[in-house]
């Protein structure tokens, strides 16, 4: 638990320094975004995912799949139309 309070508090400094970021030059934001959405990305797959998928129900689990995976594609969205 006190390792996924810390994985979660590095992307809040990580959303907040791309914030921060973006404010001083595009290029700097350019570069802290997408570090930003990997670590979303990589707890998503490495953290969350079998510990979803450990559910005894296939219907369960494909529609906590696809929630996962409509989350990944709104943030590609944002990051595309923004």
């Amino acid at each position: 638990m006190c390792l996924q309070l810390v994985m979660a508090l590095g992307a809040v400094v990580g959303a907040s320094c791309s914030l921060l970021a973006q404010r001083v030059a595009e290029v700097a934001a350019s570069g802290v975004l997408p570090f930003t959405a990997g670590g979303f990305i990589y707890l998503g797959t490495v953290t969350v995912l079998p510990e979803l998928l450990r559910d005894p129900s296939p219907l369960q689990s494909l529609l906590q799949l696809l929630g996962l995976l409509g989350g990944m594609a709104m943030m590609v969205a944002i990051g595309q139309y923004e």
